[in-house]
């Protein structure tokens, strides 16, 4: 599996980095961004899975261009839904995963702060991979996993818990999973509290 290849210097070129964190992307199953989020980078995959499911893949290999996306994606999200900080724990859907790929090591980030959004035409977490394979690499990733339509998000957070666990990637123990921030009117920090 993708997931676990041992990371060196034959890292993918930036436009196939999104398919990344899409399960069964090196099988077909990466498709072009959709118009439900404004275009924050060219680097930008979707995969699609049963029920309406799906995952959003932007990739960034500068801070500075990440950093400008996430800001725009941030803004946009509070003009069209609710935007919320909330805590995840995939510790017991990441044990399911290493158990069924027979994985011996796996990276112990299993709470992360997520940002959640909810919409009539979509509901579900964003989380930020920052520097997840080497230190001194500038790699960002923004991933989305949600499901279509108008849904009830704690009823289907389980489910994309486990999407989540089955994309999942840190090598980098330096590296950070969190979820989105908007820069304040100062360029500075993140305007929200963590909600719990």
């Amino acid at each position: 599996m993708l997931d676990f290849i041992q990371i060196g210097p034959g890292l993918p070129p930036s436009k196939s980095m999104p398919k990344w964190y899409i399960p069964g992307a090196w099988q077909g199953n990466a498709h072009s961004c959709t118009s439900s989020f404004p275009t924050i980078s060219p680097y930008c995959k979707v995969g699609k899975f049963s029920d309406g499911r799906f995952i959003s893949v932007w990739y960034f290999d500068a801070e500075s261009e990440f950093l400008k996306g996430e800001d725009t994606l941030y803004r946009y999200l509070e003009e069209n839904g609710d935007v919320f900080q909330q805590e995840l724990n995939i510790s017991t859907e990441l044990q399911d995963e290493i158990e069924r790929r027979e994985v011996e090591n796996f990276p112990n980030f299993t709470f992360f702060n997520s940002t959640g959004y909810e919409s009539p035409e979509t509901s579900g977490y964003f989380l930020v991979y920052k520097r997840p394979f080497l230190k001194g690499r500038e790699d960002y990733f923004i991933a989305y996993y949600g499901i279509l339509g108008t849904i009830n998000l704690t009823e289907e957070t389980p489910a994309l818990k486990k999407l989540i666990a089955e994309s999942y990637y840190m090598s980098n123990e330096e590296g950070k999973v969190d979820g989105l921030k908007k820069e304040d009117k100062k360029g500075k920090g993140n305007s929200l509290l963590p909600w719990f």
